[in-house]
């Protein structure tokens, strides 16, 4: 139903996909990469509200009537993804019920993970959620070794870029993680997911029950 309505495309870090209330003009179904929404402030301050990863959709919420971006949508790392218009996209789900549950559920758990991110920046410390953050990442780019520099982590969580350089070193110290040259490689996933806050548990239940409800 949708061969010949998408297409292919490499999307390189950095590049906006979206920024706050612009038109969604289309839907992204991520192949590989990592695409983070972000909340800018007047400042020039940003977080990162979510995590979008393989097997996520951006734009979803989209295919049910005029929709504007709330957050900006950046690629974090390099991305490769399936485009197709919002309009096609409409004409698509109208005919198939399978398409309309997966768009909901994309924007469910999209919303899922918000809260529960908000939830996690104003209670748990900057080394949980540090930890949390990189079992994230790896969940949805499914590497073992991560391209993220000190100044991106520390807008992502927004704190200082010492901090992130302190608490790097320390899960380096411990076997955790190896650091250089703007690249994380995991060394013990287990001892990372201890060292996280509870966030981790808790989004991956509610993925789970999510997409079970959804019967899929």
């Amino acid at each position: 139903m949708l061969k010949g309505l998408l297409s292919f495309h490499r999307l390189p870090h950095g590049l906006v996909l979206q920024e706050p209330e612009q038109r969604v003009e289309h839907v992204y179904f991520v192949e590989s990469g990592m695409i983070s929404l972000v909340a800018a402030m007047q400042d020039g301050a940003a977080i990162e509200t979510v995590t979008l990863g393989r097997e996520a959709i951006l734009g979803a919420l989209a295919a049910f009537g005029p929709h504007r971006a709330t957050a900006r949508a950046i690629v974090q790392i390099d991305a490769t993804a399936w485009r197709l218009s919002v309009a096609d996209f409409r004409s698509v789900i109208e005919q198939s019920a399978i398409l309309r549950k997966t768009a909901l559920l994309g924007g469910e758990l999209m919303l899922a993970q918000m809260q529960q991110t908000a939830a996690c920046n104003a209670l748990h410390t900057a080394e949980r959620r540090l930890c949390r953050w990189i079992v994230q990442v790896q969940d949805r780019v499914g590497e073992d070794v991560i391209r993220l520099t000190h100044d991106f982590l520390a807008q992502m969580l927004a704190v200082r870029r010492p901090t992130v350089s302190l608490i790097a070193y320390e899960l380096q110290q411990t076997g955790l993680i190896r650091y250089q040259r703007g690249k994380i490689a995991i060394l013990d996933r287990a001892g990372l997911e201890r060292s996280a806050c509870e966030c981790v548990g808790v989004l991956r239940e509610k993925t789970q029950r999510i997409v079970s409800e959804a019967g899929f």
